[in-house]
């Protein structure tokens, strides 16, 4: 089953150059440049194209990640093929050497919740999708002392402030936990969970999102690591 999709950019001033495209996508992904954009056809094995948009989601999820280009899958009602040859511009390009993606069980999930983060102006929103793009890939409980080592007041793993800047802002009442209470005391704010009233909690917490983010960006930087990925081509974001 083959389904063709319109590439439709969200910022119609920037282009991804053609080639380096076309490399990082998997053979059942067929892109074409058109007059009016980049055309990909998706083929499926099932009896209906069900699939094919999952298919092509994840890897414009991917390229997001690795360009801050975002792309938006418009399925096409008749399927097309026009073959030219045009020069692009290149403005965020994917880096070179990126090869098709070896997809694993939680990376396109990931990947979404980085477009999700990224696209939210909210501290405590960005703070909850980055850690689960963490908790992905480790251990669900996250009382595993060897993925979050314990915070007794000294040594702080950078996975466990992660962990803790999560806890603070998905639950709300008073500080059970010796390394919480520890954790607030060491940001200068009282032992008391989701404190939206205390006039320093939102400052406070804001100026760790970035903290988080980092460490968010790290889990996925490893799963992509195998395909030559040159974070310097990153743009950065505000």
């Amino acid at each position: 089953m083959l389904t063709v999709y319109h590439l439709a950019l969200e910022d119609q001033g920037i282009d991804l150059e053609y080639d380096q495209f076309r490399a990082a996508l998997p053979s059942t992904i067929d892109l074409k440049l058109q007059p009016d954009g980049y055309y990909a056809t998706v083929e499926t094995t099932g009896p209906d194209d069900s699939d094919a948009q999952q298919l092509i989601d994840r890897e414009l999820d991917r390229i997001f990640f690795l360009t801050n280009v975002r792309l938006c899958a418009v399925a096409c009602p008749t399927i097309g093929t026009v073959e030219l040859k045009l020069v692009v511009r290149v403005l965020g390009g994917i880096p070179r050497g990126t090869c098709p993606q070896q997809w694993t069980d939680h990376l396109a999930l990931q990947l979404r919740l980085w477009a999700m983060a990224v696209d939210s102006t909210d501290p405590y929103v960005r703070i909850l999708l980055f850690f689960q793009i963490i908790e992905l890939s480790y251990p669900t409980d996250t009382s595993d002392k060897t993925a979050y080592p314990k915070y007794n007041g000294a040594f702080l793993h950078p996975r466990t402030e992660a962990k803790l800047l999560r806890h603070l802002v998905a639950h709300a009442g008073n500080a059970t936990t010796h390394q919480t209470r520890k954790y607030l005391e060491f940001l200068g704010l009282p032992p008391c969970l989701s404190n939206l009233v205390h006039p320093d909690w939102r400052r406070v917490i804001s100026k760790k999102v970035a903290h988080v983010e980092a460490q968010a960006h790290s889990v996925l930087k490893s799963a992509l690591q195998p395909f030559s990925m040159d974070l310097s081509q990153i743009k950065e974001t505000d």
